[in-house]
C-alpha cells in the first residue's frame, strides 16, 4: 500500500512540474517588456481525516476481587465465574469490534489520499507530498504496535492478566489444578446425619421442599450452584461436587455444564450435547440448535452462539448460552468453548 501511494505521489509531482513548465513557456511579454506570469490559483482545503475510533475503557467490569467478600468457597467460585463471563463479554463486545474499526480507519486513510489528493492537479506537488506524509504517519500510528493503540494494548494485558488470575482463584476455591479441596467444601461433602423414622426433622422439611429438584442438582445448589462457564472441564475432578462431577466426567463432559446436565437423564444429556456440537460446527454468532427430551414431556432446551473470537495463542473460542426447560422452570447458563486447531472438537474451557 505504501509503495502504491508513493507512486501516486511521484506521478503527481511530475504532473505539477509539467504544468509549471507549460505555464512558463506560455508566458508573454508585458507592455513594460517584463515577462508576464499568470496569478497563482489558490489550492482548495485539504480533506480532513476520518474520525479515529475510540476504545471504551470505562466499561471494563470491575469485579476481579468481588469473590473476596463472600465466605463459602463454592459461592466464591460462583462470583469468580460471573466475573469471568463479564470480562469475556467486554472482550468480545468492545475490544474485538474496536480492532476491526481501526482496520477500517486505516483503509479510509489510504482511500482519502489516493482518491482525493494524490494525483489531483489542484494541489501542488509539495502539498500532495505533505499530505501523503501526514497520512502515512497516522496510518503507522494506527498499526497494532502504534501509539494510537496503546489503550487497546493496555486493556488486552489487563484482560489476559485478570482471566488467568480468576482461573487460578477458581481452582483455589474448588480444589482443581493441584489445589487442595477447601475445608468447607470437604465438610459440605460429608453425609448428613440420619433422622429417626417417624420424626420429621429439619432435614425432612428441606427434602420435602426440594422434591422436584434432582438429587444431583440439590447438592450443587446447596454448595452455591457454581457449575458455569469456567467449571465445565474441571468439575469432574473438583471434590465436593459429587454426582454433578460424575455427570460431567462422562461422555458429555466436554460440552455440558453441570447446572444443565444435573437436571437431565442420560438420553436427554445426549440430545443436549448434540445440540451444542451442532452449533459449534456452524461457528456463527446467532446460530441456534434446539433439542427436545426423548423420554419426558415438557423438557426441552437449546444452545446459541453469542460470541466468536480468536485468542492470542491462536485458539478459536465460542461463547454459548445453554437453556433447559424442565417442568416449566428455565435454566440459562453461559459457557466458553475453545479449540486449538482447525478440525478439533470444541470443549468447555476452565
Amino acid at each position: 500500500m505504501r509503495a502504491a501511494l508513493r507512486q501516486i505521489s511521484a506521478y503527481a509531482a511530475i504532473g505539477a512540474l509539467l504544468l509549471a513548465g507549460g505555464a512558463a513557456a506560455s508566458a508573454t511579454q508585458g507592455e513594460d517588456g517584463k515577462a508576464y506570469a499568470p496569478p497563482p490559483v489558490a489550492e482548495p482545503p485539504l480533506p480532513a481525516f476520518p474520525a479515529r475510533p475510540q476504545l471504551d475503557t470505562a466499561s471494563y467490569p470491575d469485579c476481579r476481587e468481588a469473590w473476596r467478600k463472600i465466605d463459602a468457597p463454592f459461592d466464591k467460585a460462583a462470583a469468580i465465574n460471573r466475573c469471568t463471563i463479564a470480562i469475556d463479554a467486554y472482550y468480545n463486545g468492545k475490544m474485538l469490534p474496536y480492532r476491526e474499526a481501526m482496520i477500517r480507519y486505516q483503509d479510509a486513510l489510504s482511500s482519502l489520499y489516493s482518491a482525493k489528493v494524490g494525483g489531483n492537479m489542484r494541489y501542488s506537488a509539495a502539498t500532495q507530498d505533505r499530505f501523503y506524509k501526514a497520512v502515512m504517519a497516522e496510518h503507522a500510528a494506527s498499526d497494532p504496535e502504534g501509539a494510537n493503540l496503546a489503550p487497546y494494548r493496555a486493556m488486552e494485558a489487563q484482560y489476559q492478566t485478570d482471566r488467568a488470575y480468576l482461573a487460578d482463584r477458581f481452582c483455589f476455591n474448588t480444589g482443581c489444578n493441584g489445589y487442595p479441596v477447601p475445608v468447607q467444601a470437604a465438610v459440605a461433602a460429608a453425609p448428613e446425619p440420619a433422622v429417626e423414622k417417624g420424626k420429621k426433622g429439619d432435614a425432612d422439611k428441606q427434602a420435602d421442599a426440594g422434591k422436584s429438584v434432582p438429587k444431583k442438582c440439590k447438592k450443587a445448589r446447596k454448595r452455591g450452584g457454581v457449575i458455569g462457564g469456567l467449571i465445565g472441564s474441571v468439575a469432574g475432578s473438583a471434590a465436593g461436587l459429587d454426582g454433578v462431577g460424575t455427570v460431567l466426567a462422562g461422555a458429555f463432559g466436554a460440552v455440558l455444564v453441570g447446572e444443565i446436565a444435573c437436571q437431565l437423564d442420560e438420553k436427554e444429556q445426549k440430545v443436549a450435547a448434540e445440540a451444542t456440537i451442532a452449533v459449534t460446527k456452524k461457528e456463527e454468532v446467532g446460530a441456534t440448535a434446539k433439542w427436545t427430551s426423548p423420554t419426558r414431556e415438557g423438557v426441552s432446551g437449546s444452545s446459541t452462539i453469542t460470541a466468536l473470537n480468536t485468542e492470542p495463542n491462536g485458539s478459536k473460542c465460542l461463547s454459548i448460552t445453554d437453556i433447559a426447560i424442565v417442568e416449566g422452570e428455565e435454566t440459562r447458563v453461559s459457557k466458553r468453548m475453545c479449540r486449538k486447531k482447525p478440525g478439533e472438537p470444541y470443549s468447555i474451557m476452565a
